[in-house]
């Protein structure tokens, strides 16, 4: 009991001197402050300089505060950030036994300034010349070979001691500083807390809210858990949450756990993606010095380009142009496509491209220096088969296009309906296409489509317009009678089908061949893909059958003889009903000329009779 009692008042006695050297402490305030800043010093790298006024306690727990600080990390010759005030606490136990251990750092006001150098991502790609995009890309190849080496020796010289209990920052701002000042960013950092902030591989809960000012604001949540080890250099994320709001007119929410490579600067995450009505699961691997950067297996439920669109008033209108963005005539975003470097492979359950729907969809692409190759896509459109390659190549100023592919048994009825079209035609239909295009827009490259396309049919159906109906009425004037029948509204085809040739913008119709119980069709035709106007002229062969339709449409042989021109124009928005008539004066003029052909041959006959007797 008396030893107890000798160790107890010992160290009560302790406690007191202890107290007494701290009270000492707080009325040397600069004492204090050099202490921090060794203290920081010693477990950032990080030089402290204050100032404004200087702040000290003592219970809880150590601390102090700062007005008007800053902080220069090694090797910056100016402070790296600057803060309106900070405060630092300190365990009291610990600093007894020598060492300082960080309760919290709360910093308040901060402004961060990371100035960078004109590098060739940042290159405005737009205004160089082809020989120098290719310069251009051969850099960048360069750049990322030795670029691994360097990136690693960069992150491993950031000060890796530290080990903060709480660390809080609120109402600061993060400065991207650029050589051009257009293309200079402000992160506007409204709160982040982090406890247990170390770097032994244990746990670290992070809580983070940031916003993107500008014309599209844009204000990102996060919150999860992370852990990074020192001795391995490798950030593990486990279950971050993610919450972006104003990138697209719906929030954008991802969740996203698996490790980041620190040194190597290699991110393998799993992800899971909820974008209205969008879900998606996948992988992703980003990886700073390789190619491609980017890495990505996605499967989603729907993918559809307007639940894209940005939020507010500026979706509507391309502020730079002033147009539309759905105009066509703006410049192709090479620029932009320049600058990926990206392997897909994307499992589509619906993808909505305007009108049209494609289900079941799968695409396997490949982006790197301005060529986008889509090696595989595939889907039900229309219910028909889609099975088409293509090659975007925006490597230089002028923009090519190859594509080639097939569509079969597509409903013809569906494909109308889906945009918004009187169902003109029902039946099914098949495409082949091998097409070319370049152009600098989106309008440049529709109208510089050139290349074959073949069209084949099976049980059409024109609706609402009867062939037979037409050809008889011209038949009918020829015999000089009137048609008794009624005639079917719709007209069915046998055969329906087209050899298309594309070129500067208009789809050539060479020929296009049709056929019905008691008429053959074959013609030519001309159709404009931006204007949607069309011309054709088909000439009709009629059968002797005919007349099995009405007693008026008796086709003698010198009707069977000619051919009947059917003559169509018009646009595709327009009554289909006007579109074509049959040219009953060249079909007088033709039968004069072969009666008068008729007559001269009989006279010819009878005088080379008498010649010979």
């Amino acid at each position: 009991m008396p030893r107890l009692i000798l160790i107890s008042l010992s160290v009560i006695l302790l406690l007191v001197v202890a107290a007494a050297i701290l009270v000492s402490l707080l009325l040397d305030k600069e004492k204090v402050l050099e202490l921090a800043t060794e203290a920081l010093y010693e477990e950032t790298g990080a030089t402290l300089t204050v100032d404004g006024d200087i702040g000290l306690s003592l219970f809880p727990t150590l601390g102090i505060s700062l007005a008007g600080a800053g902080l220069t990390m090694p090797g910056s010759e100016q402070p790296d950030l600057q803060a309106r005030s900070l405060e630092i606490g300190m365990q009291l136990i610990p600093l007894f036994s020598g060492e300082v251990e960080i309760n919290a750092i709360r910093l308040d006001g901060m402004t961060a300034r990371i100035e960078s150098t004109e590098e060739q991502g940042g290159v405005d790609s737009g205004k160089l010349s082809d020989e120098q995009l290719d310069a251009f890309y051969a850099e960048r190849r360069k750049a990322m070979e030795t670029g691994d080496a360097a990136g690693a020796k960069l992150v491993l010289a950031v000060p890796m001691a530290l080990k903060v209990k709480h660390l809080i920052i609120t109402d600061s701002r993060l400065e991207l500083v650029a050589p051009d000042p257009q293309k200079s960013t402000v992160i506007e950092l409204l709160r982040l807390h982090t406890t247990d902030l170390n770097l032994e591989g244990k746990p670290i809960p992070v809580e983070l809210q940031l916003r993107v000012p500008g014309k599209q604001v844009i204000d990102v949540a996060l919150d999860g858990t992370i852990s990074v080890d020192q001795s391995t250099q490798v950030a593990t994320l486990e279950a971050v949450n993610l919450v972006i709001n104003g990138v697209a007119a719906q929030p954008v929410k991802l969740q996203t756990s698996g490790d980041v490579d620190i040194s190597r600067q290699v991110a393998d995450l799993q992800l899971t993606l909820d974008l209205g009505e969008t879900q998606g699961v996948g992988t992703l691997r980003y990886a700073s010095f390789e190619s491609p950067q980017i890495d990505t297996t996605l499967q989603l439920n729907l993918l559809d380009p307007a639940l894209l669109a940005l939020a507010g008033p500026e979706a509507s209108t391309d502020v730079s142009t002033g147009t539309s963005p759905a105009s066509g005539d703006e410049p192709l975003p090479l620029d932009a496509i320049r600058l990926i470097d990206t392997r897909a492979d994307l499992t589509i359950d619906e993808a909505r491209f305007d009108a049209h729907t494609i289900n079941n969809m799968h695409v396997k692409l490949r982006a790197v220096d301005g060529v986008i190759q889509v090696t595989t896509l595939t889907g039900d459109l229309h219910g028909g088969k889609l099975n088409l390659q293509a090659t975007f190549n925006g490597k230089h100023n002028i923009a090519k296009l190859n594509t080639r592919g097939s569509l079969t048994a597509m409903d013809i009825a569906a494909a109308l309906a889906a945009v918004d079209s009187e169902p003109l035609l029902t039946g099914t239909a098949g495409l082949n296409w091998q097409l070319f295009s370049k152009g600098r827009s989106v309008n440049e490259l529709v109208a510089a489509l050139s290349g074959p396309v073949k069209l084949l049919t099976e049980q059409v159906v024109l609706q609402e317009m009867s062939v037979e109906e037409m050809v008889c009425q011209a038949v009918a004037l020829t015999n000089r009678e009137q048609l008794t029948a009624t005639f079917p509204a719709n007209t069915k085809f046998h055969t329906l089908s087209a050899d298309i040739q594309l070129d500067k913008g208009k789809a050539l119709l060479r020929p296009l061949r049709a056929e019905l119980p008691q008429i053959a069709l074959k013609g030519t035709g001309v159709f404009d893909l931006l204007s949607q106007d069309f011309k054709a002229s088909v000439k009709a062969t009629l059968s002797p059958e005919l007349e099995q339709l009405d007693h008026a449409c008796r086709v003698s042989k010198r009707l069977t003889a000619i051919d009947w021109p059917v003559n169509c124009k018009g646009n595709v928005s327009t009554d289909p009903a006007g579109w074509c008539s049959v040219d009953t004066e060249e079909i007088i003029q033709d039968l004069a000329k072969n009666e008068g052909r008729r007559k001269l041959e009989k006279k010819a006959n009878k005088l080379f009779k008498k010649l010979f007797k």
